[in-house]
């Protein structure tokens, strides 16, 4: 009897082989065990069945992000997560989507597990980090205001006189920049 592809699991499709035939005198599995282990492996599970790997994990920076909106975090570590969100989407480009890009122009038209060639995958990871690029942006203002609200000032360097600059550069020259070389 076939068994309904809609109702198999990870498990199903897994080869395995029966533990009698595993422990057979000559140490080798049984003919009819290899048979039945490589005929359960060749079942292909339905589409839909697995999670993109870059989505998911898309989806993950952006609860990361959505804990920069917690109040019960305090506001420098609101502006963490951020920073967090921001550098981990940096990462993934340089790192997952470089290499679809890479998978793309090579040809690649190999689906993954979930059914995606590597350009439908550049096009909903285009999609969904347009929506986190905006949320970080609508972020950023908002932390920017309430960072403002208790006397906590991110500044652009146009903004600064001639005299704060020249404190931030001592500043920096006796503070950070030892810190930064060895």
């Amino acid at each position: 009897m076939k068994p309904d592809a809609d109702a198999l699991t990870r498990d199903d499709v897994s080869p395995t082989v029966d533990a009698g035939a595993a422990n057979a005198q000559d140490g080798k599995a049984a003919p009819a065990a290899k048979a039945a282990a490589a005929k359960t492996a060749a079942v292909a599970l339905p589409a839909g069945r697995y999670i993109n790997r870059e989505l998911s994990w898309l989806e993950f920076n952006s609860r990361v992000l959505e804990e920069a909106s917690n109040s019960n975090h305090p506001l420098l570590e609101q502006l963490r997560f951020l920073s967090i969100s921001a550098n981990n989407l940096d990462e993934f480009f340089m790192v997952r989507v470089a290499g679809l890009l890479g998978q793309m122009r090579s040809g690649m038209t190999t689906m993954s597990d979930d059914a995606l060639t590597p350009a439908e995958q550049l096009v909903q990871i285009r999609r969904r980090v347009a929506e986190l690029v905006d949320q970080q942006q609508k972020r950023w203002s908002e932390l920017r205001e309430d960072l403002s609200r208790e006397r906590i000032v991110i500044a652009e360097l146009a903004e600064l006189d001639a005299q704060e600059r020249e404190w931030l550069d001592d500043y920096f020259m006796q503070h950070i920049f030892p810190i930064l070389t060895p």
